[in-house]
């Protein structure tokens, strides 16, 4: 047996909380000397505290736990719940890191948009065929499985038939629940037979539309794509043109490995000239 320092000790916890838990009768030592009133715990305890404190990490109050111990919980149904639970912080962290990345995205336009606008080109894109797919996803879908199951059918660099892969986002892709992608990679010959990814996926051939493109290739990194799209956005208001279209990302380099924020694009919006200007003045 295991003085309550001792004790503390091995199971990494206070002599605080051992002394809470007997007290409200969660966590009970094997010995209580009636005369000290020292309390003596067994290693043989163990799971039994550490399915307390697990129970706990899962967000379930004391008296919720109180329960759960007298139901006697299998450790295999505490593994499925810790197993959930560990899933459901896993992608809060990654909803807090992109919220950072936003975070830092924003003071960096704050900073660098004088230069980025000043990067904006215009120039025009001729009719285009790509071979690729249209498919709508939800918007907590980053799309990521669908890009590599197509950047994995095709080839993996340019060449004399296939040219940069190519994304085409239908609606602004942001308001909607839903996100509309095209995606493919652009073709230097006019047909192209079908391919199947190997999740079952048609690759056909379809069209591009010719366009005046508003167009900026933005710094690399997690903040490009909202960096090119405010400095495009404050390009085209100042020189009184409107969206004509669909965005475009043409990819000049490709990520190294799928979610790397090491790629290049050129960020490409179809553009016309306003027929009458906003006189924001007027707006409420």
């Amino acid at each position: 047996m295991y003085s309550i320092g001792e004790y503390a000790r091995i199971a990494q916890v206070s002599k605080r909380l051992l002394r809470y838990y007997d007290e409200i009768g969660l966590f009970q030592p094997v010995k209580l000397d009636s005369e000290t009133g020292h309390r003596y715990y067994s290693a043989s305890q163990l799971p039994e505290l550490n399915r307390i404190l697990a129970l706990k990490d899962l967000g379930l109050s004391l008296n919720q736990i109180q329960r759960f111990v007298r139901d006697d919980i299998s450790p295999a149904e505490i593994q499925g719940m810790l197993s959930l639970k560990k899933a459901e912080l896993e992608q809060q962290v990654l909803e807090e890191l992109q919220r950072i990345r936003t975070i830092e995205s924003r003071l960096k336009q704050i900073q660098d948009r004088d230069s980025l606008v000043k990067d904006v080109i215009v120039k025009q894109v001729p009719q285009q065929k790509l071979i690729g797919i249209r498919k709508v996803l939800p918007t907590n879908d980053s799309g990521e499985n669908l890009f590599g199951s197509v950047i994995n059918t095709l080839p993996e660099k340019n060449n004399s038939i296939y040219g940069a892969m190519t994304i085409v986002v239908h609606g602004d892709g942001v308001t909607s629940d839903r996100t509309d992608l095209e995606l493919g990679r652009l073709l230097h010959k006019t047909n192209h037979a079908p391919l199947t990814t190997y999740d079952g996926l048609t690759l056909d051939t379809r069209s591009l539309p010719s366009a005046t493109m508003a167009t900026l290739i933005p710094p690399t990194g997690c903040c490009a794509r909202l960096l090119g799209h405010n400095a495009i956005g404050e390009w085209v208001e100042a020189n009184h043109y409107a969206f004509a279209g669909p965005v475009r990302l043409v990819f000049l380099e490709l990520p190294k490995q799928p979610g790397d924020s090491d790629f290049v694009t050129e960020i490409q919006f179809p553009i016309r000239k306003r027929t009458a200007d906003l006189n924001l003045l007027s707006i409420n």
